[in-house]
């Protein structure tokens, strides 16, 4: 289940099997943010699904469509400017930009819903290759530090961030990674948000573009 040891059939890692990879990485997270969102009644967050198309040229060599073929997500977070502390807040909507958080409950509810997005990404992709596989899905074979197999270095480097506004004990911040991520698990491995996942992977794989709009994902999402 390592990304760099994985293999399709005929025994290569090819650049088909990293736009599967990476369709499935995104749409983890944009998955977790539009139901994960809603089910904290955080409000709508506007955002986009991009893709370097042009990058997987038929005419490039494997290594060139390998680097070049990257997708991420814009405007996905709700917390952009971290606080120093997670209860070190004044004016909140000052700090954050979003005018609903206007507690620490708030504020927190916002930390633990970008946490949980950013490792919905990562776990996604670990998910899709395990089945490709046949291979079994446990958070224990899955858990944070082994993300970084699947895409997830970036994710885990802003969730540590994440972790450092919200204490500086190193146990503390342990415990609510554990926490968060068991719950991100949940959320991939639940039967019917694993069938949105896979619905709105396979719409980006066959839509085939640079950009993939908000409306595009929740039409996607709401037809499940």
């Amino acid at each position: 289940m390592n990304r760099n040891q994985h293999t399709n059939n005929a025994g290569a890692y090819t650049p088909d099997s990293r736009r599967r990879y990476v369709a499935f990485h995104e749409a983890g997270h944009a998955a977790a943010i539009y139901l994960i969102n809603r089910a904290r009644e955080i409000p709508p967050l506007l955002f986009s699904l991009r893709f370097n198309v042009s990058g997987m040229d038929d005419g490039a060599d494997f290594q060139t469509s390998f680097e070049k073929y990257i997708g991420y997500i814009e405007g996905g977070r709700l917390l952009h400017t971290l606080p120093p502390t997670l209860n070190a807040m004044q004016h909140p909507p000052m700090e954050t930009g979003h005018d609903w958080i206007q507690t620490p409950e708030d504020l927190l509810n916002a930390f633990e819903a970008d946490v949980i997005n950013l490792l919905a990404g990562p776990l996604s992709e670990a998910k899709y290759i395990a089945e490709t596989d046949g291979e079994i899905f446990t958070h224990r074979l899955v858990d944070p530090p082994a993300l970084e197999n699947y895409g997830g270095a970036f994710d885990l480097a802003l969730i540590n961030d994440y972790l450092h506004s919200f204490s500086t004990d190193p146990e503390e911040r342990d415990q609510k990674l554990n926490q968060l991520h068991r719950v991100a698990f949940n959320f991939i491995n639940d039967y019917h948000n694993w069938r949105a996942v896979s619905k709105l992977a396979g719409y980006i794989l066959s839509a085939n573009k640079n950009t993939i709009c908000y409306e595009e994902v929740a039409a996607v999402l709401e037809g499940e």
